[in-house]
């Protein structure tokens, strides 16, 4: 198969893309005031609004993690993925700290992109649920995170497979999630921590998976695989990790009101009267969201 190189690419970069129509963006529709897209499983909005919340939230998980990423890459690292970029805010923030790296954010649809292409990053539309566009072992570093509402259940190990392939042996794959896992929750954030489960398990997702990324990455073949589980304060209790979380945690639960709510023909007024007697239980009883991250280096070639 014919492949093309990147003509701006750096000094050590050799990163190459398949010579194959690029797959198209999805499209979109309006659905309950809020655009989602059409041809693909995911179901959080693809809007402005929306994109302010995933910049947001990029910010929230940066105060509560303290970096950009997890795995122990190298600082000469040259080549990097990051998969369901959003508006390409990570990229940016990693040329930053890797400013000798060309970095690729790849996502469903371009509506969301706020920046341009340049010699240090490249946005590309693709589908990780139909296949990476590009041959295998390009990347020294492939990074995923938050797309629990993007993945179907069953998807998960042939994604997982699909980073590994595009990853170069000895090179890391990263993937972060949150799920529903709330420590000192209430009776009643329980309860709707249960509700949103059944809705996304009625599409075919399952939020309580995210917590076994370790293992479906060592099934995979990964070596070394690390596990974390990093409670993260949610609420004004907890200072200004916890304000940012609480804030970007009910913007989510908003976004995702109007699917959930039509499925279970549950007036947006009474899930947002729920929400808030659930936020009211993350003061009373300090409450932490716990997202689950997990990452692991492909073995190097014999």
């Amino acid at each position: 198969m014919n492949r093309i190189q990147w003509p701006f690419f750096r000094r050590r970069n050799t990163l190459q893309l398949e010579q194959e129509p690029a797959q198209q963006p999805a499209s979109s529709v309006s659905v309950d005031d809020r655009a989602r897209l059409i041809d693909t499983p995911y179901f959080l909005p693809k809007d402005a609004e929306e994109d302010t919340r995933l910049n947001f939230q990029h910010r929230a998980l940066y105060a509560a993690m303290g970096n950009h990423y997890l795995a122990p890459i190298k600082p000469e690292t040259t080549t990097i993925l990051d998969v369901g970029t959003g508006t390409g805010i990570w990229p940016i923030e990693m040329n930053r700290l890797f400013p000798e790296a060309h970095i690729i954010g790849l996502d469903v649809s371009s509506s969301s992109f706020q920046y341009t292409s340049t010699a240090a990053y490249t946005f590309m539309i693709g589908d990780v649920l139909k296949g990476l566009p590009f041959p295998e072992k390009q990347f020294e570093f492939v990074h995923q995170r938050l797309l629990v509402a993007a993945i179907p259940t069953a998807n998960w190990s042939t994604v997982i497979d699909e980073l590994i392939r595009v990853t170069r042996p000895g090179g890391w794959i990263e993937v972060l999630e949150i799920g529903v896992t709330i420590k000192n929750a209430g009776p009643e954030t329980a309860r709707l921590l249960a509700w949103m489960g059944d809705r996304s398990k009625e599409r075919g997702f399952d939020m309580g998976m995210v917590s076994q990324l370790g293992q479906l990455l060592t099934r995979a073949g990964l070596q070394d695989v690390e596990i974390n589980h990093i409670p993260a304060p949610l609420g004004t209790w907890g200072g200004h990790v916890g304000s940012m979380l609480k804030t970007n945690v009910l913007s989510a639960f908003n976004a995702l009101k109007g699917a959930y709510c039509t499925q279970a023909n549950m007036s947006p007024e009474q899930f947002d009267t729920w929400v808030q007697s659930v936020a009211r239980e993350w003061e009373t009883l300090h409450a932490s969201y716990v997202f689950h991250a997990a990452y692991g280096r492909r073995a190097p070639d014999a």
